[in-house]
């Protein structure tokens, strides 16, 4: 995904779709949940499985989702350049987007982290797939990137099977045995291609 619009995101997910043979799960982690909840609607996908994600509905963005809540705490540290890409300082990644991994790993997170174009947050869902289809919740609880109340609040309305794993934002990456074992059960019944998407 090239982060720099989310039409582009979704097109380049359904492109990886198109490719694969079978059915397919998606998996969306953070904004990634928004892009796998427009692709989704494709008629290969046979389940979704939301990572500490957004999963927005029909007519919404991920910006609607926070309207009238109070700001994260990373959000006055965000920097956003002149071209709207926004990304996170080292420091924040260390205290609030990935605190339960050692430093190194964080470290590496703060300086590959890909700087994404705000007004993606924009982007509106046509159709939220997950109201047809099977769907999967990762909560991660101790998540300071997406309010653990917002994910409880998001998963019960795609009325999701929901595991809450003691996790920050990056819970595949802190528990990634138990984050494979939800996607391993969105795939059962036929063993599908895994199309992520960040």
């Amino acid at each position: 995904q090239s982060l720099s619009s989310f039409a582009d995101d979704v097109a380049a997910t359904k492109r990886a779709i198109d490719q694969a043979e079978g059915p397919v799960v998606l998996v969306g982690h953070s904004y990634g949940g928004a892009v796998i909840t427009e692709a989704g609607n494709h008629e290969k996908v046979s389940s979704l499985v939301y990572v500490a994600a957004f999963g927005p509905d029909k007519g919404e963005s991920i910006n609607a989702l926070g309207k009238g809540a109070p700001p994260p705490v990373w959000a006055s540290a965000l920097q956003v350049d002149s071209a709207g890409f926004g990304w996170l300082p080292e420091a924040t990644v260390l205290e609030h987007f990935a605190q339960d991994l050692p430093l190194a790993e964080r470290k590496l997170i703060a300086s590959k982290q890909g700087p994404i174009a705000v007004k993606n947050f924009d982007g509106k869902i046509s159709k939220a797939a997950w109201a047809d289809k099977p769907s999967f919740y990762v909560l991660a609880a101790k998540d300071h990137m997406i309010d653990p109340d917002a994910q409880t609040a998001m998963s019960k309305r795609m009325k999701a099977q929901v595991t809450t794993l003691q996790a920050s934002h990056v819970a595949m990456l802190s528990q990634p045995d138990k984050v494979l074992s939800v996607i391993v059960s969105a795939a059962k019944g036929a063993p599908p291609a895994l199309t992520a998407s960040r």
